[in-house]
């Protein structure tokens, strides 16, 4: 590789705090190098460039590969293009980039896809005999320039505002954002021939240009930057510490900057070796390399291999030990992104392939447990053991028409509020309050009160009620009767239901009833419905004794009159279907009026 001085510049970054070791294209990955024979030529040919569908690069004219004075020419190159296949590999021969070729030195160039603009290196001469008779190669220099697409063609748009004919700026590297340029120059103050410097693009205006420093620079030469995957600056360089021999390929995290790695020797040998860039799939890529010392420089393509391991895991349940089937498994990277997703199979196993040192982070779901989420990387064969996540649920349904009721009020004392959501469901986490119990509202319905049921070590105990619309002539209450003869038996096993409608009826003052008492259809009519009256007055007695105005409740014996089922006089029925026709009714038969407020202001 023939000796051009080049440069970059810096623009002041941020301080960065790096939690862990960040992956790179570079890790876990074994590389297969072979020169690409259908664009190399017998002279030099550097630095390819992603361009859209295609690749460019410098190289040496063909008008020039047996001209007596070729290694003079040698440093005047021309831009050329080949095309490239989805898979980002080369499959066409070299063509000349038109609006190119015009006897400056032209390249390296770097593209940006997000703004169409081509960054190019150009000379400041194009006289061949001039350089060799009277100018000094020494004075040659090299600036950067802008062009884009006008009209099909490449036209010069911008010369970067710090050009200066006294220094060499040249290898541009441009961000995806195309707001951060580096490149290579002999610009002062440096710290070798030629350091890497950056400029910011800031409302179009580019900044001067800053060192990158000494993290970065050394007192050799630092040349061909490139960014790889957005966030990796790699560069060439011939003046550290760590190296192969001649220039070889660094890289480091960009914009932090913060350690240079050197890679490996299928990339880096005792030759020079630059310029590297990868496809955005990060299968391929491709640099320039005099390794193969029968001719001068060549690209090189390089098929990048991932390198995989096998990670095992199983999914138990913690508390008795059994496999969980079915569990969804998600691998992610760490900071987050999903890479892949499976589930656990019949007895509880599952299995990833991933990157050797990857950092990855495994979650598992299953309904009705706790998700865990775990680092794995540098471990195997885990076991995944989930806990049962218990949680109780109030489902409210409209008991007219079974639909959800959403917006229902869920309370307890100052400690549960809730309301209802769309399915008319509220969740809590147990463990509940003791001796909890719920009150249930919303305006236009009963005001109702619910116990919870005991929770077990199911995932999900669920209590329903059926809610009541606060309307004339609902029967909201029902409680059938177990005893068939023994009046004293009947009224002390019916308290418990009479302190049920007490309480029902202090939750909603503002309602009168009916309390219907129904017998089943054995006996006689008179007798039953004579039997039914009495019980009726009785209930009412007691529940007036108990705190209820007596304006508020009348009681109804309707005997057998209102039978729910088939089994009339001298019908054969079930025990179990005349129990049906004993019940209790309560229905709305009126509204208590708040009373109006008709004091006077004396």
């Amino acid at each position: 590789m023939k000796s051009i001085s080049i440069f970059i510049f810096l623009v002041t970054l941020s301080t960065i705090v790096i939690a862990q070791k960040k992956q790179t294209v570079f890790d876990d990955v074994s590389y297969n190098v072979k020169p690409v024979s259908i664009i190399n030529t017998i002279a030099s040919d550097i630095s390819p460039a992603f361009v859209n569908d295609s690749i460019y690069f410098s190289g040496v004219s063909e008008k020039h590969f047996n001209n007596r004075r070729g290694k003079r020419n040698i440093d005047f190159y021309n831009v050329y293009s080949a095309s490239i296949d989805k898979r980002g590999i080369i499959f066409s021969s070299r063509s000349l980039v038109p609006e190119f070729g015009n006897e400056f030195h032209e390249g390296p160039v770097t593209f940006c896809e997000a703004t169409g603009e081509l960054f190019v290196t150009v000379s400041n001469t194009n006289d061949f005999d001039a350089v060799q008779k009277i100018i000094p190669v020494a004075n040659i220099r090299f600036h950067l320039l802008i062009k884009k697409r006008i009209e099909g063609k490449w036209q010069t748009v911008e010369e970067l505002p710090f050009n200066d004919k006294r220094f060499h700026f040249a290898h541009p590297a441009i961000s995806i954002t195309g707001d951060t340029l580096v490149f290579s120059s002999d610009l002062k103050p440096n710290y070798g021939k030629s350091d890497l410097f950056m400029s910011i693009r800031k409302n179009g205006e580019w900044s001067a240009p800053v060192n990158l420093g000494n993290e970065i620079n050394t007192p050799g030469s630092e040349l061909f930057p490139t960014f790889i995957a957005g966030n990796i600056l790699s560069f060439a360089s011939n003046g550290r510490a760590i190296k192969k021999g001649g220039l070889d390929i660094y890289y480091s995290h960009f914009p932090e900057l913060n350690k240079v790695e050197i890679l490996g020797s299928d990339i880096n040998t005792p030759f020079d070796d630059f310029g590297l860039i990868i496809h955005k799939n990060g299968n391929i890529g491709y640099f320039s390399s005099n390794r193969n010392q029968k001719w001068s420089d060549d690209i090189y393509q390089v098929d990048i291999i991932k390198l995989y391991k096998i990670f095992n895991g199983k999914i138990i349940d913690s508390d008795t030990n059994l496999p969980i089937a079915n569990a969804e498994i998600i691998l992610k990277n760490c900071t987050g992104e999903i890479i892949n997703k499976l589930y656990s199979d019949s007895i509880g196993n599952f299995s990833f392939e991933i990157l050797k040192k990857d950092c990855a982070q495994i979650e598992t779901i299953k309904d009705g447990y706790e998700n865990i989420l775990k680092n794995i990387t540098d471990r195997n064969n885990l076991e995944f053991r989930l806990k049962l996540k218990q949680y109780y649920e109030i489902l409210v349904l409209n008991a007219e028409d079974s639909y959800p009721v959403d917006s229902v009020s869920i309370s307890y004392n100052d400690v549960i509020n809730i309301n209802t959501n769309s399915q008319g469901i509220v969740s809590l986490t147990p463990p509940l309050p003791a001796d909890c119990e719920f009150l249930i509202q919303k305006d236009e319905y009963l005001n109702q009160t619910l116990t919870p049921k005991v929770i077990d070590n199911t995932a999900i105990t669920r209590d329903t009620v059926r809610f009541y619309k606060k309307e004339l002539n609902t029967i909201f209450f029902l409680s059938n009767i177990n005893s068939v003869s023994g009046e004293l038996k009947i009224i002390q096993e019916t308290r418990p239901v009479f302190d049920q409608i007490i309480k029902v009826l202090k939750l909603n003052p503002d309602i009168k009833v009916e309390l219907g008492w129904h017998t089943d259809s054995r006996g006689e009519d008179s007798d039953n419905k004579r039997l039914s009256q009495n019980r009726a007055a009785f209930a009412v007695v007691y529940i007036v004794n108990n705190g209820i105005e007596r304006s508020r409740i009348i009681g109804i014996g309707y005997g057998e009159s209102q039978l729910l089922n088939r089994c009339k006089n001298e019908v054969q029925c079930s025990e179990e279907e005349h129990r049906e026709n004993r019940r209790i009714e309560l229905k709305i038969i009126g509204f208590i009026k708040p009373q109006q407020d008709n004091t006077q202001e004396e």
